[in-house]
């Protein structure tokens, strides 16, 4: 990105201060992003932030009533166990209005899209990348709302690794990498399933999990 300074931090995704209500923390890590505007060794200044964010009072047990079992190669049919799911999260996601979906999809439309992507048709990358963000801001928004509490990288974890959701994304990816187009590629690379999930998600066969 070539930026002038950057301070990395080692938080989870979303939370560039760390956790929410610590806000003598969160001025802590303000600061030092700030203190960076002070210094003239660049070009290109990168610091490291040294200490991990507290625990929040959002660490409590999630007891999730709603809870899918990863799928075995009995079950190859993703489109079909993306389709039960959102069933199953629909009731939840009632209780409280879901975030408007940047791609103006219903979330069935959404999982038919990515359904087309993976059996081979043409899709393009922006409608992947909006079906992808807004299917899992539903699934997150549905998990939210069921008892208990649950830090938000737990309701990460288990979108990627429990859903089918996921798989399908997985598969979709593993289809785009071998695209001709380098765009398509580089997409695929970057732009559906994270970093630390990607091996599992898109090589599922060569890390001991079944592949769909």
């Amino acid at each position: 990105m070539r930026l002038p300074r950057f301070l990395w931090v080692p938080f989870e995704l979303g939370r560039p201060f760390g956790a929410p209500h610590e806000p003598d923390f969160q001025r802590r890590v303000l600061h030092d992003a700030l203190v960076l505007l002070e210094r003239s060794d660049g070009p290109v200044i990168l610091e490291d932030f040294p200490d991990d964010a507290p625990a929040g009072d959002d660490e409590a047990v999630w007891s999730c009533p709603v809870s899918f079992a990863v799928q075995n190669s009995e079950e190859p049919d993703l489109v079909r166990a993306a389709r039960q799911e959102l069933r199953q999260l629909a009731p939840w996601a009632e209780l409280r209005p879901a975030p408007v979906p940047n791609s103006g999809l219903a979330p069935d439309a959404l999982v038919d899209m990515l359904a087309a992507a993976a059996d081979g048709d043409h899709v393009a990358v922006e409608n992947l990348r909006l079906a992808a963000d807004d299917l899992r801001t539903w699934y997150l928004h549905a998990a939210a709302q069921q008892p208990g509490r649950a830090s938000s990288h737990e309701r990460n974890t288990w979108f990627w690794r429990e859903t089918a959701l996921a798989r399908l994304l997985g598969q979709v990816t593993a289809r785009l990498l071998d695209d001709p187009d380098p765009v398509v590629r580089m997409f695929a690379e970057r732009g559906l399933v994270p970093r630390d999930h990607f091996d599992v998600l898109v090589h599922p066969a060569q890390n001991g999990a079944p592949d769909a």
